[in-house]
């Protein structure tokens, strides 16, 4: 009772200390060097708190004033009328009608109804509706309703509803309208306009206008407008209109103005594609589908033979490049391997053809090339089947190099390819 008794005390005491404070000074200026609250209007400025701009303030449980020019100390809340020049410490949050230059750090939150030039560092967010140019730190988010020039750093996500110039990092997603920002999260981030930067995320970028830089993602990556720079994730890219290099397992461009797809399957449909049907020295007859660029193209091809009374087929996949030569020719290089499966329909044990080709190619009419040229075979077999019996590979037609090492068969030999391409 005794520590009630004197903490009433000490209010009635601040209480009346502030009516005559208020009464001797309402003549005076409106921003003085010290106040001190309970909760406001039981402090120093009284009832005229939210009228005074303070230079050194400290606020036992909460404290309204008109602005900040200096130092305040919060256990709760703080709340500023006006503009707030300095820094401030609360326990739990700041809540700034006015314009923020300097820092803030606070347990919860830290909101600012104007632009702000600050350093603000939150436990929970950080919300600025207009310009806001410095660092946010928010453990859950930071939010700008306007344009950003800075840093942005949270555990979850990052939010700028206008053009961005800076960088943000966060745990879940970030979030701008364009500009000049470099962002670096966990699962997520989207441009929305126009943006020169990094995307580095988890799971999946996504830029929707034109774009001058790198997009980084674990699965996907995503521009629906004008990409200029390079696009690597682990699973997907895909590109409106793209100037660059593509790096993934499927890579799709609408438009290719420069540059190259590098991936398992590339489609670009202003690209290459090739329908091919050939002839080899081992499979007397194949056909190939080609996609990609030129430069750097997939082959996904199939054949198949009679030989040794057994029908002899592979399926396989390849890479491939052309070179130009003439108006009419060009120089393909391509080396494809197949899985090859003897008198069945599939062969359940190692039975590879392997195969290096150079072949040249010249335009008889358009949409119509002819092409011809060498190879170099390397077949790897198992010779004992599923069952540990011994069996005798028949891929090779002929073979300049023989060899059995434990179970495996490795055979070499040139060829020949010829054929047609649509």
């Amino acid at each position: 009772m005794n520590l009630i008794n004197k903490l009433g005390t000490c209010i009635l005491l601040i209480a009346s200390l502030a009516l005559s404070a208020q009464d001797a000074d309402s003549s005076k200026s409106q921003t003085r060097t010290f106040q001190l609250s309970f909760a406001t209007p039981l402090g120093t400025n009284g009832l005229n708190s939210w009228d005074i701009t303070n230079k050194f303030s400290i606020n036992i449980l909460t404290g309204y004033a008109g602005g900040l020019n200096g130092t305040e100390f919060t256990s709760l809340v703080s709340v500023l009328k006006s503009d707030m020049r300095g820094a401030q410490f609360s326990g739990l949050g700041h809540l700034v009608l006015g314009e923020i230059k300097g820092a803030q750090f606070s347990g919860l939150f830290n909101i600012g109804l104007k632009s702000a030039h600050a350093w603000q560092f939150a436990g929970f967010i950080n919300l600025v509706t207009k310009e806001t140019k410095g660092l946010q730190c928010g453990g859950f988010t930071n939010i700008v309703t306007d344009s950003l020039s800075g840093v942005q750093i949270s555990g979850f996500g990052n939010v700028a509803t206008r053009r961005a110039k800076g960088f943000q990092a966060s745990g879940f997603g970030n979030y701008a309208k364009g500009g000049k920002v470099t962002q670096m999260s966990g699962f997520t981030n989207i441009t929305i306009g126009n943006n020169t930067g990094l995307q580095i995320t988890g799971f999946g970028n996504i830029n929707t206008g034109e774009m001058k830089g790198v997009q980084i993602a674990g699965a996907t990556n995503i521009n629906a407008g004008h990409l200029k720079g390079m696009q690597i994730s682990g699973l997907f890219n895909f590109a409106r209109k793209f100037n660059g290099v593509q790096i993934a397992p499927f890579n799709y461009v609408d438009s290719l103005e420069r540059g190259v797809p590098i991936g398992v399957l590339s489609f670009v449909r202003n690209g290459y594609i090739g329908v091919e049907f050939a002839a080899t020295e081992t499979m007397y007859g194949v056909f190939s589908f080609k996609t990609g660029v030129k430069k750097f193209y997939n082959i996904l091809s199939v054949g198949a033979a009679y030989r040794d009374n057994m029908i002899v087929w592979g399926w396989g996949y390849g890479l491939g490049g052309m070179i130009p030569l003439a108006e009419k020719w060009d120089l393909s290089i391509e080396g494809l391997c197949y899985q090859m499966n003897e008198g069945e329909w599939f062969t359940n044990r190692l039975n590879l053809l392997n195969k290096l080709q150079v072949a040249a190619s010249w335009k008889l009419t358009r949409g119509v090339t002819l092409v011809g040229g060498l190879s170099w075979n390397v077949t790897v077999s198992d010779i004992t089947d599923e069952y540990g019996d011994p069996v005798t590979p028949h891929i090779a037609p002929w073979e300049v190099y023989d060899q059995t090492n434990g179970n495996i068969n490795i055979k070499m030999y040139p060829g020949i390819t010829a054929g047609i391409r649509l």
